[in-house]
């Protein structure tokens, strides 16, 4: 519609209407009167003129044309990268294809429809891009090798990707799988932000939905990483058995062992009764460690028919079977540095496996404590006992503890306030095994703030009395090594040793009373300590000692010798991981200052890498000066099994290369979930249902394209355009020449007449 009007300056027309009459007359009063009444009315002729171009500049006379149309705004749309993508889409092709001709379809769609509409393309995966063209062929040249989705940042992106442009509506074409993790109320919450703001979201699912009967799937999880067996012994493996689409089905599981040669051995099968369409369920399976050696436990379940991902069928542990070695348990009643510290020292070996448990003193009501089978013959194969009370064990489970014993088992009792006579050992069935004499008199009440009477005070000195494995500490004179060891803070008085066959004092104190008591039951070892403070010794600097002793202590008791040979150990945080997530790994030799080197072997071809590592600062607080300690990171390997080897560098060293192996895995979550999530997609589009968002297939991209034209329809708004005389060049430059050309000649023809 198109319209005049004026727009006066100052907005009012009687000034300019005022101005207009002013300014005549004052043209016909000034101008001059000549003879000739022709030369007159020329030169008012011509100030007319002038007068008029300024009247109209005053009066500014404007065009007006309204007309309604749609502001400018962005359309974004979506596209799943992820590779996903490349699985099958129900219809004889691969998603991606579908993706790309969904997109074409739209992209043709609305080109030329709307010249105030905008479009930008995103692409989405684990992250979120902007594709450099929107135009039909955009996807020719993207590839779907995202390892994960996530709709959340991909709707977030969307909402930036206006650049602070009106939002004309969000298109989101995929699977609709979620595989990455979801952060502060995902993507629900961001359509929701969409919904707020009136923009209207629109899903396109591509793929097969979910279906019991296109979604059978079975995967073995939750296995452990790894295990340190021991030749002969006898261990549960505990798995899960995820099942979905397999009511009423036995599920056939194996485990074997598979041999670092590759040979493999089946050692036992299961069938797992499977009740739901949807069950998990929890397997524990009894097997006999083989010889010494290093193996893979595979945990199998048969493929099913109807199975689209059967990677996850299999899941595998890796095992060490060490011949001999040693399973402690280690009960106590104080949470002190003792032990803190024994533990510390104990782990470091990979041939001692301990179990601890901490029983407090405020839970002597519930006394005795229900330790479930520790104390049956063959559960652990070293028992300490820590400045606890003999309540808090039992005569019951005394009573098999000492069978135990005389099975062959190891015992260890360390001194204390409620050890051995204040602990009431002196009348439990331990009397008979422990290798002292005991005084029932001292018994003390558990919790009392007064100590035991019958102590050594500090500083308690320790003398060697006796060469034997447990004291050697290395190096020169054993008796000027114990020597130089911190004192103790005091310790246990016995009535004495025992006078029995295999009793033995190995060190005591300067006032010559027992610290270290060893002695035999049936076929196995025992050992008292009267004291509990060998903290003291890592404190003080000797660190080496306090492993040395303690370990020594463990070999003793399992009838084993101390080789005597330094090792290097490795610590791998993880020993299963993707490929995309490669753990740091640390190294410690016992020896100072020893360069190593670090590798990896790929056990499928041999193929060698060399890492790169770093040398680690000893520090108190983490190792002592005697060792040497190296950091590396594993790279980013492609799925497979390898193994971590960690030696010296000289050839001549007498410490052995240490290796672990691990399994990188091919963890693509995207390819472990082959169904799509259409009903994800359209309950996120009705979110904004209100707006007129919807969920279209990608055969409804027409109608996609219509509902987001007709949208753009209801988006119109007036539009308002103004010409204005003299407000451009266009008019502007006009006037000006007619205004200047009047008055030149106004002034000319007044010269030439002798008028001026």
């Amino acid at each position: 519609m198109t319209s005049f009007a004026l727009e006066p300056i100052y907005g009012s027309l009687i000034l300019a209407i005022a101005a207009v009459v002013v300014t005549t007359a004052v043209i016909f009063m000034v101008t001059p009167t000549t003879t000739d009444p022709k030369r007159r009315r020329w030169l008012i002729g011509l100030r007319m003129t002038a007068a008029a171009v300024l009247m109209l500049a005053m009066l500014r006379p404007t065009l007006v044309r309204t007309d309604s149309r749609p502001a400018d705004a962005a359309l974004i749309v979506a596209v799943d990268t992820s590779r996903s993508m490349t699985l099958p889409d129900g219809d004889g092709g691969d998603r991606w294809s579908s993706q790309v001709e969904a997109w074409q379809k739209l992209a043709e769609g609305l080109s030329g429809q709307d010249t105030t509409l905008s479009l930008r393309l995103l692409g989405y995966d684990a992250s979120t891009r902007t594709l450099p063209s929107f135009g039909p062929d955009a996807l020719s040249d993207v590839k779907p090798d995202g390892d994960q989705t996530d709709l959340q940042a991909a709707a977030t992106a969307a909402i930036a990707a206006a650049q602070g442009q009106p939002i004309a509506g969000v298109v989101m074409m995929g699977d609709g799988n979620q595989t990455a993790p979801v952060t502060a109320g995902g993507v629900g919450r961001v359509i929701e932000t969409l919904n707020s703001l009136g923009v209207p979201f629109w899903t396109v699912p591509i793929g097969p939905p979910r279906g019991e009967a296109m979604s059978r799937d079975v995967a073995v999880d939750a296995l452990p990483e790894n295990y340190q067996l021991f030749a002969g012994n006898q261990i549960e493996i505990s798995f899960q058995l995820h099942s979905r689409g397999m009511s009423g089905t036995d599920l056939p599981v194996r485990l074997t062992w598979i041999a670092a040669d590759g040979s493999r051995v089946e050692t036992a099968t299961r069938n797992v009764a499977v009740d739901q369409a949807i069950d998990v369920a929890a397997v524990v399976v009894p097997v006999t460690a083989p010889s010494p050696g290093t193996y893979q436990l595979e945990v199998s379940a048969d493929v099913q028919d109807g199975e689209l991902v059967v990677t996850n069928n299999v899941q595998i542990a890796f095992v060490d079977v060490r011949e001999g070695g040693g399973r402690i348990l280690y009960l106590f009643g104080n949470l002190d540095q003792e032990q803190s510290l024994i533990r510390r020292s104990l782990r470091r070996f990979p041939d001692l496996d301990l179990t601890y448990r901490w029983i407090p003193t405020d839970t002597v009501k519930s006394w005795p404590v229900d330790f479930r089978g520790f104390f049956e013959p063959g559960k652990f194969d070293i028992y300490v006992i820590g400045d606890l009370d003999a309540d808090a064990i039992g005569d019951r489970q005394l009573e098999q503890l000492v069978e135990t014993i005389g099975a062959g088992a190891g015992l260890v009792t360390l001194g204390g306030y409620q050890s051995y006579g204040p602990g009431g050992y002196a009348t439990s069935p331990l009397a008979d095994i422990i290798p002292v004499q005991m005084d029932a008199s001292e018994r003390r009440v558990v919790g009392s703030v007064n100590p035991p009477e019958n102590q050594s005070d500090a500083p308690v000195s320790i003398r060697l009395t006796r060469n034997h494995p447990i004291t050697d500490l290395g190096g020169g004179d054993p008796s000027q090594a114990w020597q130089q060891l911190p004192s103790l803070l005091g310790a246990n008085l016995w009535q004495g040793p025992k006078i029995a066959p295999g009793v033995q004092v190995l060190l005591e104190s300067e006032r010559a009373d027992p610290l270290l008591v060893v002695g035999q039951y049936g076929r196995g070892r025992t050992a008292a300590l009267a004291f509990d403070s060998t903290w003291r010794w890592w404190r003080g600097g000797d660190s080496d000692a306090h492993r040395r002793f303690w370990r020594q202590l463990m070999l003793w008791l399992l009838s084993r010798e101390e080789s005597g040979d330094e090792i290097i150990i490795i610590q791998l945080l993880s020993r299963r991981f993707s490929s995309e997530q490669p753990p740091n790994f640390r190294a410690v030799a016992d020896s100072p200052d020893l360069p190593m080197f670090a590798e990896i072997v790929s056990i499928k071809d041999d193929v060698i890498q060399t890492l790169d590592i770093t040398t680690e600062a000893s520090s108190e607080s983490t190792e002592s000066n005697d060792e040497s300690a190296v950091l590396g990171t594993l790279p980013k390997l492609t799925p497979g099994i390898y193994r971590l080897r960690v030696g010296a560098k000289s050839s001549a060293s007498p410490i052995k290369p240490a290796q672990v192996a691990f399994q990188v895995l091919d963890e693509s979550r995207e390819l472990a979930q082959p169904m799509a999530d259409p009903v994800f997609l359209r309950q996120l589009a009705d979110l904004t249902r209100d707006h007129g968002g919807g969920a279209y297939s990608a055969d409804q991209i027409g109608e996609l394209v219509n509902r987001i034209l007709e949208r753009r329809k209801q988006a119109e708004t007036p539009v308002i355009e103004k010409l204005t005389l003299g407000d451009g060049p266009g008019t502007a430059w006009p006037l000006f020449i007619l205004f200047a050309t009047a008055l030149s000649a106004e002034w000319f023809l007044r010269r030439r007449w002798g008028l001026a």
